[in-house]
């Protein structure tokens, strides 16, 4: 199977390499979209059948609906940001512990993924959603991202300093997003030429350079406290990348963990988090 995918992708790439000479315009395009289609697995039976009980909203943002949930009722509130081809239930167990620990806790599927409509996601769309959601929940206490999801939470909340957020927890999250381009050149082997096309639709579409977005750089003027969290042996996100960021974000704490990989599932580590909450 992993060569079948191996092959698959080196097609693909050499599609993409073609279209950069002949149709470079096409490529452009297709090449931006494949970055930000997450390709996320339907959700399963059992997923929806944990999702089912909570209190559940839809949110409009640019034409998506965003499927956003609510368990508990406890004193202070946290939202859960999940990350790239995921959804809210892999929050299963910190819905639990944190609605046992006095928290009501939110939580939102990204746009293309789980619940909610959408065909692309990247960090701006991610961003806007989070922005939108937030709008509605003034008085939120914390908020939890997982991957790209604390990463998008790291842009939120640089671009909005006045946020009531009082805390951060930043769970194995990427650096910065041109690692995502150095992923697709080495997956797929595209050619100098196709990328610099692809970086060139992405600056149109989003109205900056790839290298714009970088967390150490959206941390410089972020003063929420925070619990930065990677484990070393991570092999999709560099543990480095936290390393760097705690480094920069003021009054953050940084935990690097061993053997939990990208997922950080935990019981140890979720009761850490609940403490440093409280």
């Amino acid at each position: 199977m992993a060569s079948i995918k191996k092959i698959s992708a080196r097609l693909t790439g050499l599609y993409f390499n073609l279209l950069a000479f002949v149709l470079p315009e096409k490529l452009k395009k297709d090449g931006f979209n494949l970055f930000c289609t997450p390709f996320s697995k339907g959700l399963k039976p059992h997923h929806q059948a944990f999702l089912m009980p909570a209190f559940a909203e839809v949110l409009e943002v640019d034409g998506n609906k965003i499927q956003t949930y609510r368990w508990g009722t406890g004193s202070k509130k946290v939202l859960l940001v999940h990350g790239w081809a995921s959804h809210s239930f892999r929050w299963k167990s910190y819905i639990k512990a944190l609605v046992e620990h006095d928290f009501t806790v939110l939580a939102l599927d990204a746009p293309a993924h789980g619940n909610s409509t959408g065909k692309i996601m990247n960090l701006v769309i991610y961003e806007r959603t989070l922005s939108a959601f937030l709008e509605k929940h003034p008085d939120l206490h914390t908020i939890i991202g997982h991957s790209i999801g604390g990463f998008a939470t790291t842009y939120y909340l640089s671009r909005n300093p006045e946020a009531s957020i009082q805390n951060a927890i930043i769970l194995a999250a990427p650096g910065k997003v041109e690692e995502f381009f150095a992923f697709y050149v080495q997956f797929l082997g595209l050619s100098n030429k196709a990328i610099g096309l692809i970086s060139e639709q992405f600056e149109k579409e989003l109205q900056q350079k790839p290298s714009y977005f970088s967390a150490i750089n959206f941390a410089q003027n972020i003063n929420t406290k925070a619990l930065i969290v990677h484990d070393r042996g991570d092999k999709s996100t560099n543990y480095l990348d936290s390393e760097n960021l705690s480094q920069v974000w003021k009054g953050s704490t940084l935990k690097l963990t061993k053997g939990l990989g990208h997922e950080l599932k935990s019981e140890e580590l979720l009761q850490e988090i609940i403490s440093f909450l409280q």
